[in-house]
């Protein structure tokens, strides 16, 4: 969880250093990753406000969504912008 909340930003920030020159797949990978970084705050936030009561005894979801949807969306996105970009 900490590498997702820390080290993805941290590299989202250096994937968009000097952007405009960049190529698009480039660019694609960046917001792709910004979009996935995004989606995995709301999603790991609800599922870390949820009390552990309202799981249905099985952990493994919570732990899924709350701590590696952090690390894992983003690359995700990154990915997917990365191949939806257009190619020169």
């Amino acid at each position: 969880m900490l590498i997702g909340a820390f080290v993805v930003p941290g590299v989202l920030l250096w994937l968009g250093h000097r952007l405009r020159r960049r190529t698009p797949r480039w660019r694609g990978a960046f917001w792709g990753g910004v979009t996935g970084h995004l989606v995995a705050l709301v999603v790991g936030s609800i599922a870390a406000m949820k009390p552990a009561a309202e799981w249905s005894g099985d952990d493994t979801f919570r732990g899924a969504f709350g701590f590696w949807s952090f690390l894992v969306l983003p690359v995700v996105g990154a990915v997917l912008g990365m191949l939806r970009a257009p190619r020169r």
